[in-house]
């Protein structure tokens, strides 16, 4: 009887302590798949794209793949404006926008994500005049007076923000378009320095032949992004089990990976680098975009 008492025992602790581990598992089962989930992007390499054969590309897509196959899930990605986005999602007919920074007002129709990676701000130079140009606060472009390039939509920072007029009035800001354009102008002399995202900048500048650029070590401006999800077609059960895959491939390195590998993407086009220097500054930025 002891015996038998012991064996039981030994079974129902199994019982208690196996299968509810099993059952903590990704429960894809009970994600609502049974139609793909749609995800809304617009064109910002090396985030997201539209290849010429209508297939998105980038980094966020990539992650985004990992996410739904993780999940057990098919996904639609469609390109789509911006703001036409923000509208697709508060009605519903997208499900799922990526790339997002947190705020009140989306928080009125998004249910949002935790996050996935950080972006930066950063400055750039053209890469034969790294030894040149040194930043150690942003006073110094005043100090310096620095003619700084900057693409008329996106946050930029604080610092930026407060000293745009200041900037105008020195005659030190060069507005343009784009990104790509502000690269161009960049590099036939129109400025000194040139703001943006991290990570879009050098690639960006990749490709263009010829362009070749440095970061500054001074960082303006960083922020957690998330993914957000429309509050009429996605429900908060869904949403923790996205959570779960998030964490899931943070755990076990996927997305350090994919960041990684688009970090020296973005990088070892810039030919001018030493490869000591690539390696180090990858891990730099890495570090910024995944802490």
């Amino acid at each position: 009887m002891p015996i038998l008492r012991l064996k039981l025992s030994c079974i129902f602790i199994w019982f208690i302590c196996v299968l509810p581990a099993h059952s903590a598992s990704p429960a894809t089962a009970t994600f609502a798949c049974s139609n793909p989930i749609k995800v809304g992007y617009n064109d910002w390499a090396p985030y997201a794209w539209q290849d010429p054969q209508g297939e998105a590309q980038g980094l966020d897509v990539e992650l985004m793949r990992s996410f739904a196959q993780f999940l057990g899930c098919d996904v639609n990605f469609i390109n789509v404006p911006a703001k036409r986005s923000h509208q697709m999602l508060k009605a519903g007919t997208l499900d799922v926008m990526m790339g997002a920074t947190k705020t009140q007002d989306r928080q009125k129709y998004a249910l949002f994500s935790e996050y996935y990676r950080n972006e930066a701000v950063r400055l750039f130079v053209l890469d034969e005049k790294k030894e040149q140009i040194h930043l150690d606060q942003w006073q110094d472009i005043f100090t310096h007076k620095l003619r700084l390039l900057v693409p008329t939509s996106g946050w930029y920072g604080n610092d930026y923000h407060d000293s745009q007029g200041r900037l105008e009035q020195a005659q030190l800001l060069v507005l343009s378009p784009s990104l790509d354009k502000s690269v161009q102008m960049l590099y036939h002399g129109r400025a000194d320095l040139i703001i943006g995202d991290a990570m879009a900048v050098p690639y960006i500048a990749s490709q263009y032949q010829g362009v070749k650029l440095a970061p500054l070590r001074l960082v303006l401006e960083e922020n957690p992004i998330h993914l957000m999800l429309s509050k009429v077609s996605m429900s908060a059960l869904q949403l923790t089990q996205i959570n779960t895959a998030i964490r899931t491939l943070k755990d076990n390195g996927e997305i350090a990976r994919v960041l990684l590998k688009w970090q020296q993407i973005s990088l070892a086009q810039q030919t001018n680098m030493s490869r000591q220097n690539h390696t180090q500054e990858v891990r730099y930025t890495l570090a910024l975009i995944y802490p």
